[in-house]
């Protein structure tokens, strides 16, 4: 028994260990040495090519960019946690038997990714390596079994990492499908509109000043700003209300079309508050000054992606054929 009891407290003691260097070596990584520097620092006039920042600060600067647009990376951490803090009593069921030669080469692949990013001064390089070393360390030392009940939260994760390249490349297709879209509605209920890059005109006039009501669709009225952040929103709904996997992706399938809809519903509630109200009330004047109005039609866009997710997991968890059930018994009655 004195064996035993030893043996566990090695081992509990061994675990505490691990952690630690686990802990230490994504420290050293990722907030103590120098990674990037992007095209230099400027000292004295000149360009330091030398320079390199942590990827921690890194991430940091890449929050504030392009007004705050990935500020929601800090609370991707925290909302890791608590989804598995709801859902530990069944994550720690799950059998523990680590998958050493796959976790190793996972863990290798990473950091040879980490030192190329280091090499071209490429900080997304060292976002993918911190991505792929979390799922190896996860195989290495708990197993497939654990990473796939976790694969969710692992995505979930990867929302940390402020990927502001795909800003750019998201954004123009989604302001020519968001101009068409809100065009063509307004054609079918009888408003002329015409389409101008990303520039929506209407021959409806403004009750204030008389001109005609023009809507910008700029990066954040396309539906790119709302995107990633219901991305972020599509991945709790499929890990915590939905169980088969195929489902899951259907979840994460309709994410896209949400944020397309979300974003026309925006649109429609700017369009129709300036015909109200007028479009310094309904707009604001300019990036700079927005409106209390036009802040409550952003906020709309994730109330109508909540209802539709709700809709879309509901219906794929077969949650209305309780609605079902009572009328077909209500029949048989009758018939009776």
């Amino acid at each position: 028994m004195e064996n035993a009891g030893f043996t566990h407290q090695n081992m509990e003691k061994r675990s505490w260990v691990t952690l630690a260097l686990v802990f230490a070596s994504f420290l050293l990584l990722f907030a103590i040495l120098g990674y990037a520097g992007g095209y230099g620092k400027v000292v004295d006039g000149l360009v330091d090519t030398t320079y390199r920042s942590t990827l921690l600060a890194d991430m940091r600067a890449d929050y504030k960019r392009d007004e705050g647009e990935w500020s929601f990376g800090y609370f991707v951490p925290l909302a890791v946690g608590a989804l598995f803090w709801i859902r530990r009593r069944e994550l720690l069921q799950t059998e523990v038997k680590p998958a050493l030669v796959e976790g190793g080469l996972v863990i290798v692949g990473a950091l040879f990714i980490y030192w190329a990013g280091y090499r071209g001064h490429q900080k997304y390089f060292g976002y993918i390596s911190g991505q792929f070393l979390v799922a190896g360390m996860v195989l290495w030392f708990l197993g497939w079994a654990w990473f796939k009940k976790v694969f969710w939260l692992w995505l979930l994760l990867g929302m940390m990492w402020p990927w502001r390249f795909l800003i750019g490349r998201i954004s123009s297709p989604l302001q020519a499908i968001m101009v068409k879209m809100t065009s063509g509605f307004m054609e079918v209920i009888g408003v002329d509109a015409v389409s101008n890059g990303s520039q929506l005109l209407t021959a409806t006039p403004d009750p204030k000043t008389g001109d005609p009501i023009s809507l910008d669709v700029d990066v954040a009225c396309s539906g790119m700003r709302s995107l990633f952040a219901l991305v972020m929103i599509g991945l709790v709904f499929a890990f915590l209300r939905v169980k088969d996997e195929w489902k899951r992706w259907v979840v994460m399938a309709c994410v896209p079309v949400i944020a397309i809809i979300g974003n026309f519903v925006r649109m429609m509630m700017l369009y129709w508050g300036s015909t109200a109200f007028g479009t310094e009330f309904a707009i604001g004047e300019g990036h700079a000054n927005i409106s209390g109005y036009h802040i409550a039609a952003g906020l709309m866009v994730f109330v109508v992606a909540l209802i539709i997710l709700s809709f879309v997991t509901g219906l794929l968890e077969g949650g209305f054929k309780k609605l079902r059930r009572p009328k077909a018994v209500s029949r048989q009655v009758g018939e009776e």
